[in-house]
């Protein structure tokens, strides 16, 4: 592993305003990165950006490029970062582009590390919050990044929100003849940031912050028995309450104001937003869960708390969030209780006796579990030659799976009906013996072989070892290339999953059973996650998210600009009607989530978008049909 030196990273901003023993916890988290000379490594608005980029040694050009002219330049040289912002206040996608001006080191921290320091470290996250503060008085940013915000595909859930539901109803007021002196007691009195300053007719003509009183009293010596209406910012400037919070946003630091009355349909004040409730609130909105499940003391604190999902995810369903960004708060969220959970283990189990990797698989390998889940888990451990710490290992790799798995369950993560868990003997073994398994599963092509493929192939690392999880991720895509025909076992095997079209072209539902006139939205979906996971694996393509798959699959000329517009938004559809019926059982129906529609209870709308998309996705398998197995 290449050495790590930070030095100079820990004596710049933002790392500087951190402990120094946390700087040297965070050695281990360090990536080293090379770039080479004007190499792209981020483009604005599409690349998603998973860690925290500091320049080690070398160079590097941001710039925002509209009609062929780059504007909005700026060079990062030893100790920049790149990344925070984009992380924090964009949905993970870059917010300029960036080209590599000399060949560069940099040090990259993955996300979910940096997003922990910013909840733990407030110092540390008003660093990039504050800079986007600042950098969004620039008319230009500010535009380049509303252009980035707007399309609802691309926007935050929590910049999709209306006023509405963050903004504070209660107003403070007092008369505009009201003493500084007074005012300013009553502010101290209320816990209040401002006061909103009232005529004589009762109506609102200004407002004083805490900021006017320190700018234009303290700071000048202002006489504090003069009126509140001589130090008041009048006249008000406000936004009707369904406005979007990114509109909130954009007018308060391009104001320079802090605080922003909002108004109801009649145009009357109807409350009050604050600066800080937006950042607080979104960096909360997305990880406050997170916040607390990493200030948990024991398993016993993280009981139950996937059912705090629900409540976190009501508002962007129903504002119609893309499902992309619902995942990947659920993976967020799962992702953090996982590295809990696994730190808990170990710390009642003791140091493992050799290196393992903890590594998860299905929906929420491919990042994409949603509201109704289960556990798909399994531990790989090195290879050792004495049978005496062989047998060692196999029985204390098997004790610290079932306490993960065990409070994963307590957490809400359900126990998988199939068994296919760390604390099933036959899935928790040493890397040689997955070598095998996969070798088995490839070359046999059995159906219980697929089925298991469909499940294993699709996994990723949650904890531990990364190179044990990268090495049988090798050894995977090796030996696919060397067995081609294995794909069309996978082929033959996915086609048995039609989607749920009648030959009179009606949506087939179930007959009878506690889903009578119900279709299972989970199942229609699985024909586009299959062909995306048998096209990424025959092509070498290593996400294993669905739609990261469908790009690297276009990306590759496999899929023609149509048709990759089409699947995608197709999935993206069955998604969003995934969740909603999810949310729904839950809120609606006082129930548990499940996957099955009944489509009389869909407008008629729905009913042909879903005829349509079932359409389309016989025509995906018939090309993977055609163009893998050579059958019409």
């Amino acid at each position: 592993m290449a050495h790590i030196d930070l030095t100079t990273i820990a004596q710049t901003p933002p790392f500087s305003f951190l402990p120094e023993q946390k700087i040297e916890e965070l050695r281990d988290h360090f990536v080293q990165e090379k770039g080479k000379k004007n190499e792209i490594k981020f483009v604005r608005g599409k690349t998603e950006v998973d860690s925290l980029w500091v320049v080690a040694d070398g160079s590097a050009e941001l710039y925002y490029e509209k009609s062929g002219e780059k504007t909005l330049r700026r060079m990062l040289s030893e100790g920049d970062c790149f990344g925070g912002i984009s992380i924090l206040m964009n949905n993970s996608l870059a917010v300029r582009t960036m080209r590599v001006s000399e060949d560069t080191t940099f040090y990259t921290l993955p996300a979910k590390v940096f997003l922990g320091l910013c909840n733990k470290f407030e110092d540390f996250r008003e660093f990039f919050t504050n800079t986007f503060g600042k950098k969004m008085l620039d008319r230009s940013y500010a535009e380049m990044i509303s252009r980035q915000v707007e399309p609802v595909e691309k926007t935050s859930p929590f910049f999709q929100q209306r006023i509405y539901s963050i903004h504070n109803p209660l107003l403070l007021s007092c008369p505009a003849t009201m003493p500084i002196r007074d005012a300013a007691g009553r502010m101290t009195e209320e816990n209040s940031g401002y006061l909103l300053v009232q005529n004589d007719q009762g109506q609102y003509q200004g407002i004083i912050t805490d900021e006017d009183l320190r700018k234009r009293v303290v700071a000048t010596g202002f006489d504090k028995e003069a009126a509140v209406s001589d130090i008041m910012s009048s006249p008000l400037i406000t936004l009707p309450e369904d406005a979007q919070l990114f509109e909130a946003y954009l007018l308060m630091v391009q104001k320079d104001i802090s605080h922003l009355p909002v108004s109801n349909d009649e145009g009357e004040i109807s409350g009050i937003l604050t600066y800080r409730r937006i950042i607080t609130e979104q960096s909360r909105s997305s990880y406050f869960l997170i916040q607390e499940i990493n200030h948990a003391s024991s398993p016993e604190q993280l009981v139950n708390i996937h059912s705090r999902l629900p409540g976190l995810l009501f508002e962007p369903i129903k504002s119609g969030a893309q499902p992309e960004a619902l995942t990947s708060l659920i993976t967020t969220v799962a992702d953090a209780v996982l590295e809990k959970v696994v730190g808990f283990a170990i710390e009642k189990a003791g140091p493992p006796p050799c290196d393992f990797a903890f590594i998860i698989m299905g929906s929420e390998g491919r990042n994409e579990q949603t509201l109704k889940t289960d556990q798909d888990n399994a531990i790989i451990y090195e290879d050792l030659e004495d049978d005496g710490q062989r047998e060692q290992a196999g029985r204390y790799f098997l004790d610290l799976a079932a306490d993960i798995c065990g409070w994963l369950d307590q957490a809400g993560f359900d126990f998988c009906k199939g068994n296919n868990m760390a604390q099933n003997p036959e899935w928790c073994q040493p890397l040689t013996q997955w070598k095998k398994y996969f070798s088995g599963w490839i070359h046999a092509a059995g159906p219980e072989d697929l089925l298991k493929s469909s499940i294993y192939f699709d996994f990723r690392w949650g904890a531990g070892s990364p190179s044990l999880a990268a090495e049988l991720n090798d050894f995977l895509f090796d030996s696919l290339g060397s067995w081609t025909g294995f794909f069309r076992y996978m082929v033959e095997n996915a086609l048995h999953f039609k989607p749920p079209l009648g030959f009179f072209r009606n949506i087939v539902v179930e007959s009878k059973g506690e889903h009578k006139d119900s279709f299972d939205i989970k199942r229609a979906v699985m024909p586009i996650i299959d062909f995306a996971r048998i096209y990424a694996l025959k092509l070498g393509i290593r996400e294993t998210n669905t739609l990261q798959r469908l790009e690297g699959i276009h990306d590759q000329r496999q899929l023609t600009n149509n048709e990759y517009d089409d699947i995608v938004q197709s999935y993206r559809y069955l998604m969003n009607l995934r969740f909603i019926r999810q949310i729904t059982a839950i809120t609606e129906e006082d129930g548990r989530a499940d996957n099955f529609i009944n489509p009389k209870h869909l407008t008629r709308i729905d009913q042909t978008m879903l005829k349509e998309i079932f359409k389309r996705i016989e025509g995906i398998q018939q090309k993977m049909s055609i163009e893998i197995t050579g059958i019409v």
